[in-house]
């Protein structure tokens, strides 16, 4: 019965649930474009690139699925919060709470299987294109099929479904509960209290994001990064509890303002944003969601690569670089047998491993973990100039370490101390802290020495080398350079660069790194985009009868105008604000915990251009829709609205 009921008012009032349409819709083609691309991954041979398409696709699946989630529970809430005065009307009949509650459930429902036939087509769509992409930048063979099963796109359906749930579930619980002349009475004047469940755990949540920052302050490390995007999340959940707060702070303090500067719609304008400080809040949300997360995951990428380049280029003192594109590396004899050419002041091989630093010779142990670089004997500080903060690198003894400086904090370490390593074998070694250096961005958190790494081999594992960094004497460079091209004539797989074309490659890799970024990017502005445009939409066209009134009062269709010009003006400020403030936290910490200086460098044209876009399209979209909606005759639009 009253999933009948639910079907009938959703096809009878397709306007009123248009924008939980489209947010389903677009949420779907989102989860569901990650969720084909994984089913194909987890299917294809590794031959056919199935790991690289799953590697990729995890973070950004993980991505997409927040922010899906949060357009989603954002339009379901607010659309159950527009519905106070039929919710109010049905108890005032006879329905019980549950059954409120169950035909708000069955709703949402509908709507989901509505969307699911659009959202799930667009998201093959989708999932089709992003393999093109992936196959055009040369990330996964050709060969990288695009097999999928039915239950990836019905895993899809099922977590829009149950996120849309939990969104109705929790908006819709307190409407079914009021008594029925009250919830009549809040259905004409909104309540002015903000939950206490729902304050309470607004407040936890920002805690617990100020502490997660803290501790990106505190420890830093090369995962900076990406706690720097989940904080994001987790403080723009926060925001979202707290919006109604929000939208009472912003209503009380732009309501002023407005008042002195339009002294003809002002003191409307200031009551409306008192009163209706809930849609405040939901509007603000999605607008500050777009600036907050744009803002992040464009900057830190950005901050991190210079960072990276920066230190790269004061560090590399070595004329040349002496690599390999076979998956075994370099033959152990290598930086001997470079080191041996006639003018080679200095030739020292690396090789990548990890290494985790422990305070005790315990291998179950718990210690800070980091990338490590086992180097061969000679002096690195004439190839290298790792800036050491403490100690020396010219030459480090059979059992010296030395720690970067994030390291040594997180494992309490200085120099001159004992501590124990744990290598690939999970064995541990003994070593004293030899040095602490601070340029360590893109080589490593651990320097030890390659016979020490060596003893920790896994069986059946060559002994090898990465990268030969070589220094040539004063005024030796033409003829080291022709002597690396005869050593290395009869080994088409060994590669020599120089300075310039390292730094060109690295240039080369930071360029594919960054278009994996702006590709996330564009597909969460757009998704966060059409957000904020169906939540402006739905918070404009639901005042249609508002408009109607106050035009058979007395007020003109251009006051009007001017009145919804004003609150989408605060509209815009208080969500660029708020996520002004919220990128701002994140990037500021980020920024300390990679440069050391709380004061991150960003390009001003591209700040810009995120909170003026981000500004002008809400803007925009608000005036537009505040146009429609006055197209009507006050007494056409009143019969319609109700």
């Amino acid at each position: 019965m009253l999933l009948r009921l639910a079907w009938s008012t959703v096809r009878n009032r397709k306007v009123s649930f248009a924008g939980s349409f489209v947010a389903m819709a677009s949420a779907q083609a989102l989860v569901a474009m990650c969720a084909v691309l994984l089913d194909a991954g987890a299917r294809a041979a590794p031959a056919q690139g199935g790991e690289e398409v799953m590697s990729f696709v995890v973070p950004f699946g993980l991505t997409c699925l927040f922010v899906s989630a949060f357009a989603v529970s954002g339009a379901f809430s607010l659309s159950v919060q527009q519905r106070t005065r039929e919710v109010a009307l049905l108890r005032a009949v006879g329905a019980t709470p549950r059954q409120v509650r169950r035909m708000i459930a069955y709703e949402a429902f509908v709507v989901t299987a509505a969307a699911a036939v659009p959202g799930c087509g667009l998201g093959v769509l989708l999932a089709a294109a992003l393999r093109a992409w992936l196959i055009h930048q040369g990330w996964v063979p050709d060969a990288f099929p695009l097999d999928f099963g039915p239950w990836s796109l019905a895993i899809a359906v099922a977590i829009c479904c149950v996120t849309a749930q939990l969104a109705v579930r929790s908006s819709g619980r307190r409407a079914s509960r009021v008594r029925a002349a009250q919830a009549l009475g809040e259905a004409a004047v909104p309540p002015r209290r903000v939950g206490v469940v729902r304050t309470s755990l607004g407040l936890a949540v920002l805690a617990g994001g100020v502490w997660g920052l803290a501790a990106i302050d505190e420890w830093g490390g090369s995962d900076a990064a990406n706690s720097a995007v989940a904080m994001v999340m987790v403080l723009m959940i926060a925001v979202s509890l707290l919006g109604p707060w929000i939208g009472k702070l912003a209503g009380a303090v732009f309501g002023v303002a407005c008042l002195v500067l339009l002294p003809a719609t002002g003191s409307l304008v200031r009551a409306n944003l008192s009163l209706r400080h809930r849609r405040l809040g939901a509007a603000v949300t999605p607008l500050a969601l777009t600036v907050a997360f744009a803002a992040v995951a464009l900057f830190v990428p950005q901050m991190k690569w210079h960072e990276l380049e920066r230190q790269d280029r004061e560090r590399l003192l070595a004329d040349y670089l002496v690599g390999t594109t076979e998956l075994e590396g370099l033959p152990d004899s290598t930086a001997r047998a470079v080191g041996d050419l006639p003018g080679v002041a200095a030739a020292i091989g690396t090789l990548g491993t990890h290494a985790t630093v422990l305070t005790s010779d315990d291998p179950d142990g718990q210690g800070p973990d980091g990338i490590a670089q086992a180097i061969t004997d000679g002096p690195l500080d004439q190839v290298l100039d790792l800036a050491p903060a403490q100690g020396g690198l010219d030459r480090l003894g059979p059992h010296d370490i030395a720690l970067s400086r994030s390291m040594a904090h997180r494992a309490h370490a200085a120099v001159g101390d004992t501590v124990w390593l744990a290598l690939d074998d999970d064995r541990t070694e003994r070593a004293r802290v030899a040095a602490v250096y601070t340029r360590d961005r893109g080589l490593g958190e651990v320097i030890l020495p390659r016979r020490m790494a060596a003893a920790h081999r896994l069986p059946g594992e060559p002994p090898s080398l990465d990268t030969v960094y070589v220094r040539a004497l004063p005024g030796r460079q033409r003829d080291v350079a022709a002597q690396l091209a005869a050593l290395t004539r009869d080994r088409p797989s060994w590669q020599v660069q120089d300075r310039f074309a390292h730094r060109a490659e690295a240039r080369r890799r930071q360029d594919a790194s960054m278009t994996a970024t702006y590709l996330l990017l564009t597909v969460v502005t757009v998704f966060t985009s059409i957000s904020v445009v169906n939540t402006l939409v739905m918070t404009t066209m639901e005042r249609t009868g508002e408009f109607a009134l106050l035009r058979l009062v007395g007020s003109t269709r251009t006051q009007v105008a001017r009145m919804m010009r004003a609150e989408n003006a605060v509209t815009v400020l208080a969500a660029l604000l708020v996520g002004a403030t919220v990128a701002g936290m994140v990037l500021t910490v980020f920024s300390k915990a990679l440069t050391g200086s709380p004061y991150p460098a960003l390009p001003a044209a591209t700040l810009a251009l995120i909170v003026g876009g981000a500004g002008l399209l809400a803007f925009v979209t608000g005036v537009l829709t505040t146009r429609i909606a006055l197209r009507q005759g006050p007494a056409t639009a009143l019969n319609t609205a109700e």
